[in-house]
């Protein structure tokens, strides 16, 4: 299902971490004067905290880990899109890779923190995705079990389902 993916900046999770927390607190002041009773209140919402970990396998699991951590390096917020939740702008802040015995596992760790300077109102819900090598919009479309003729209403800049570039920037929804 689409909307069950997990997405940031154009990275999408081919599958879901394992796990996958969400932290959201309020910020409660308690204030007292010497030898009165103390005053309690809300000074507002902190920012989300999103943590989860997971796995990437196969013989180019270095290389998919790579582009998240290409992904990770980039400077500012982006779109961060959870399984049933409103997207929501966040940073990636930390990124923890551990590779296993076996040479095709990799399991990583991560941490997003919401950006609450920008109001939810600017997001899109459109969704991109950049076309490795020698994929085509057929499987995009089993990938994100998205059907072909959907895409191709999506994108009418490509003139072919089986042939576009590596890097091409796809639109999903």
């Amino acid at each position: 299902m689409l909307n069950s993916m997990i997405r940031f900046k154009g990275y999408v999770f081919e599958h879901n971490p394992k796990t996958l927390k969400i932290t959201s607190k309020k910020n409660i002041v308690s204030q007292s004067v010497l030898g009165e009773k103390s005053d309690v209140f809300e000074s507002g919402d902190n920012s989300r905290v999103v943590t989860g970990e997971g796995s990437i396998s196969g013989v180019d699991c270095i290389y998919k880990f790579l582009k998240l951590f290409k992904i990770k390096e980039e400077k500012g917020s982006g779109i961060l899109s959870l399984p049933n939740t409103k997207p929501f702008y966040a940073f990636f802040e930390s990124l923890e890779f551990s590779a296993d015995p076996t040479p095709e596992l990799i399991s990583y760790k991560f941490v997003f923190r919401e950006d609450s300077s920008k109001p939810l109102s600017k997001i899109t819900s459109e969704v991109y995705y950049n076309l490795s090598a020698d994929e085509d919009l057929w499987d995009v479309s089993r990938k994100f079990d998205t059907p072909i003729e959907a895409l191709v209403s999506l994108n009418p800049q490509l003139k072919r389902t089986d042939d576009v570039e590596e890097g091409s920037r796809v639109r999903i929804c």
